[in-house]
């Protein structure tokens, strides 16, 4: 199928930031309030649902607590891909929950430290004239590529198609709060896209 993006059906992207690295390492979060939890957390979740459930097609139920209840709660995956540094193709099951109470507008990724994918060492280095973000996409094809990518390198032809690094630049050029992490998305097969600016 072809559109804008090639093979590209859509992007769901993140900002990387300090506290991401430490999860990824399964180390303490940037509070003193405790050991953290091991997950990329995505905020603005009902402007990114429908994308996730695209994304982590699969459901289950599972208990969680909410307001002080053991609930059923749907718990959403999926299957990251990637390629190793020896050309090798490999894959595994990725999970994406719903917002807690304690955080209602955030859903996450869970246990990134145990995907390869998402290992530490594969982030560039961030500074605030360029910073990192997560990418994660979905072929036309279904599958779902996870990718990190430099502010520099979307500011220079060559990795990603023009229109991505455009859409992407527009977001991250975007007014927002000095703490907000950067998160948006494009779909290029059902149209649509969303920026978490102001």
């Amino acid at each position: 199928m072809a559109n804008a993006a090639g093979q590209v059906a859509r992007i769901l992207y993140k900002e990387i930031v300090p506290g991401d690295l430490r999860k990824i390492n399964a180390e303490s979060n940037d509070a003193d309030t405790g050991g953290g939890a091991r997950d990329f957390r995505f905020g603005a979740y009902p402007n990114i649902s429908a994308i996730v459930q695209q994304m982590f097609p699969n459901q289950t139920q599972e208990n969680r607590r909410r307001n002080s209840v053991v609930v059923p709660t749907t718990i959403y995956s999926g299957i990251f891909h990637w390629v190793d540094q020896l050309g090798r193709t490999f894959s595994a099951t990725s999970y994406f929950e719903p917002p807690t109470d304690a955080r209602p507008s955030e859903g996450r990724i869970t246990r990134v430290h145990e995907q390869p994918c998402l290992a530490v060492n594969l982030i560039p280095a961030s500074t605030p004239t360029n910073r990192t973000f997560l990418l994660l996409i979905q072929l036309v094809d279904g599958t779902v590529w996870p990718r990190y990518v430099e502010e520099q390198t979307l500011r220079t032809a060559g990795l990603l198609p023009p229109l991505v690094a455009q859409q992407m630049l527009q977001c991250i050029n975007a007014p927002r709060r000095a703490d907000q992490v950067i998160i948006g998305f494009f779909d290029f097969v059902n149209g649509g896209n969303y920026c978490n600016s102001r």
